[in-house]
């Protein structure tokens, strides 16, 4: 999209909704003829009348073609009642003339009905080409090559609009690149024009990831295509659309590399390999050929902490002390009483050293055992893993979450940690490890130089990073982002927190204040689910989404998890059912609630799979699941959808990620940033009336409030209600 120079559009069907009269005026041409009308509608879009009459009847001489054709005309000019604007028309114009990309309209129709039908919609193009330039109609590629000359822009440079077939195939034959309407396979698909705004604006204006709103797929739980009942590639594949339909720019998925699956993946054997219980290698790359023709971008899961202790790596590793790839791992020798060399602990219970008999030394593993931490103290283990990104980012993969990514440096010296005065707060850790102050395991202050030399080799393939350091001081989490480190990092202040309002909104002050450059999360495979924390049911959804109103006005990027959509809470895992490493160690920390299957439709296996699922469904209700939440228009699916196509509607007034706290009367609390200013009522009960200081583009609890139909007047925010305002 960055290098798109100009914008050429179809109208019929594409930038104008004419359909219903084209069709109605060759249904009465075809009763004229005695044709069925179901045999002529399929084959007249994208062609002049005459060629098309010419095919449907080709008795007729030239003379009586040319009749016929310009009887079907008449037809035509005589019914444009019902034209208007196609859907996302106004805001795709909009944009171009913002971002000062030229466009134009390139028709099989003549200039008389063009301008009437562009005229009935409001739509005035800076060019227009018509059957009068291109005679022999599409999929003849003139009519774009002559638009393109006509701008002044290579054919190269432009995009191709177009709904239909001969369409597409005109301009792919003129040379161009072409995003494709109604499901039709372009080198873009998109649902709607806006969504092709949006593409524009983000490509064109700022870094791609900035303000983007990213989704979370925990591959296990998403969808399964084969029946083998544990999620794969081919069913994120399947299910892109959902995503589209939402609203996602970026999608997150958790490691699909080649593993003994002990923590589900978090273990990898292979690097640089799919697999084969995910697909293998040829499902990665059909995923991500069908996410960038959708506009969307991919993200794999970077986990180099530590390596599986079936990687070949570790292998010979732990073969011999003098093995060439010893030092990839942090050994140490027993202490003096013969236990572990000091008093780390592991995140999943026990000791940070396991014994390896082989050898004679304790390997150090910050998680499992079977997770031993590579040793990022060797230059060998730095250049092998630089050599894994250029791998994966030649594949197409458009960037990293980074697992545990202040975790890579350990003190040198490997020092006791001392008790902590105060044990730590956050869950998906074991209490004895919460008791330690992790001075010397973790967070070592030369972690920097290696997201800073990762950064330059991302930089050069326009990739991101995105940071897993679980640092709740949003002051101490911005020193790992900016411009020569990590792109973003998530702050999981929102994840470590129930419902408490006056502590959410002192921490969001905080956190939007430190860094543009944070990613706002409420849920992840690792936590309970933010509508359980928030008090669970519809009390906990109605939370949840108020939170989601709020970080959306918020800079940086937006991530959902798998399921927050649908508003789920934590699924019911049976005790004895359970899969989770830490839930072992410790049931109470257990996250498969979290990790349950995903519920697409009502039925056996909720659509995640047609076997035996690896983890139970959660107990899931047909209401809860994805198609029945589709046909509501009160789920917390269309109103998570309503609300990020609004915030794509009005994204371009979000120039400045300064944001700013306003005071809108007790009760309510408010953000502005730019244009644009969120009211929310945080508390259990109603607000004051006030006056709306600008029009509400959007309403948690009314759908029919949007950018084309805002609200004025007096409020009364009843209890989790939020509104978008857009401001003069």
């Amino acid at each position: 999209m960055t290098s798109v120079r100009a914008v050429l559009l179809d109208m019929d069907g594409t930038l104008v909704d004419s359909d219903a009269s084209v069709e109605r005026a060759w249904t009465t041409w075809s009763a004229e003829h005695g044709l069925d009308p179901a045999d002529v509608l399929a084959i007249v879009h994208g062609s002049p009348p005459a060629p098309t009459v010419r095919r449907l009847l080709p008795a007729l001489d030239d003379a009586a073609v040319a009749a016929s054709a310009q009887r079907q005309m008449d037809l035509q000019y005589d019914d444009i009642a019902d034209v208007v604007a196609a859907p996302g028309a106004p805001e795709l114009l909009a944009a171009l003339d913002r971002l000062g990309v030229p466009w134009a309209v390139v028709t099989s129709a003549d200039v008389r009905l063009a301008e009437a039908r562009l005229g009935a919609a409001g739509i005035e193009p800076p060019l227009l080409v018509t059957v009068e330039d291109v005679r022999r109609g599409k999929p003849d590629p003139e009519g774009f090559r002559i638009a393109a000359a006509r701008l002044g822009v290579d054919p190269e440079a432009c995009l191709v609009v177009e709904d239909s077939e001969p369409g597409l195939a005109s301009g792919r034959a003129a040379g161009m690149r072409t995003a494709a309407l109604r499901g039709l396979d372009g080198d873009l698909r998109i649902t709607d024009l806006a969504q092709l705004a949006h593409l524009l604006e983000r490509a064109c204006v700022r870094p791609w990831w900035c303000d983007a709103v990213g989704y979370q797929v925990y591959l296990p739980s998403f969808a399964d295509s084969t029946g083998d009942g544990w999620g794969d590639l081919a069913g994120v594949t399947a299910h892109l659309d959902h995503l589209v339909r939402l609203g996602v720019d970026v999608v997150w998925l958790t490691p699909f590399f080649v593993s003994p699956m002990r923590d589900h993946g978090y273990d990898i054997a292979d690097l640089r390999a799919v697999d084969p219980r995910f697909g293998g290698e040829e499902a990665l790359d059909e995923l991500l050929d069908q996410a960038h023709r959708r506009g969307l971008r991919v993200l794999g899961d970077l986990v180099v902490n530590h390596t599986s202790d079936a990687h070949p790596w570790f292998v010979a590793a732990a073969s011999s002390r003098t093995d060439p790839r010893r030092d990839y791992y942090i050994w140490r020798d027993p202490a003096l009483d013969g236990g572990p060399p000091n008093n780390w602990l592991s995140h999943f219970g026990g000791p940070a050293w396991t014994s390896s008999p082989g050898t004679g030394q304790y390997y150090l593993h910050l998680f499992r055992p079977e997770q031993p931490d590579l040793n990022w103290r060797n230059p060998a283990v730095v250049a092998e893993v630089d050599a894994v990104l250029e791998h994966w980012f030649a594949r197409g993969l458009d960037g990293f979450r980074v697992d545990t990514a202040a975790y890579l440096l350990k003190h040198p010296d490997l020092p006791d940690n001392p008790a902590a005065e105060r044990p730590f707060v956050v869950a998906g850790v074991t209490e004895a490890w919460k008791n330690q102050e992790h001075r010397y395991d973790i967070h070592q202050p030369d972690v920097h130089a290696i997201h800073e030399r990762w950064r330059r080799v991302a930089d050069r393939h326009d990739a991101l990073l995105v940071g897993e350091v679980y640092e709740l001081d949003p002051v101490a989490l911005a020193r790992y982002v900016g411009a020569e480190r990590l792109h973003s990092s998530f702050w999981f202040g929102l994840v470590e927190s129930g419902w408490d309002p006056r502590r959410i909104v002192t921490m969001l002050d905080a956190a939007a204040a430190a860094s543009p450059e944070l990613a706002w999360v409420q849920s992840n495979h690792d936590r309970m689910r933010a509508v359980t924390r928030y008090g669970g049911g519809r009390l906990g959804r109605r939370r949840a989404m108020a939170l989601h109103a709020v970080t959306s006005l918020l800079p940086g990027t937006m991530w959902l998890y798998q399921g927050e959509e649908l508003g789920l809470e934590d699924g019911q895992v049976p005790d004895g059912a359970g899969a989770d490493p830490l839930g072992t160690a410790e049931p109470g920390q257990s996250r498969d609630g979290a990790r349950t299957p995903m519920p697409w439709r009502p039925g056996p296996g909720l659509g995640f799979t047609t076997g035996r699922p690896w983890l139970p469904d959660g107990d899931r209700t047909e209401a809860e699941t994805a198609a029945a939440q589709a046909v509501d228009p009160g789920s917390p699916l269309a109103t998570l959808t309503r609300l990020l196509r609004t915030r794509r509607a009005v994204a371009h007034r979000l120039a400045d990620p300064r944001v700013s706290r306003v005071d809108r009367g007790a009760g309510i609390t408010a953000y502005r940033r730019d244009g644009l200013e969120v009211l929310v009522a945080l508390g259990d009960g109603p607000t004051e009336e006030i006056a709306l200081p600008a029009p509400a583009v959007f309403d948690t609890d009314d759908a029919a409030v949007t950018p084309g139909r805002p609200r004025t007047g007096r409020v009364r925010l009843a209890a989790q209600q939020a509104l978008l305002l857009v401001h003069p």
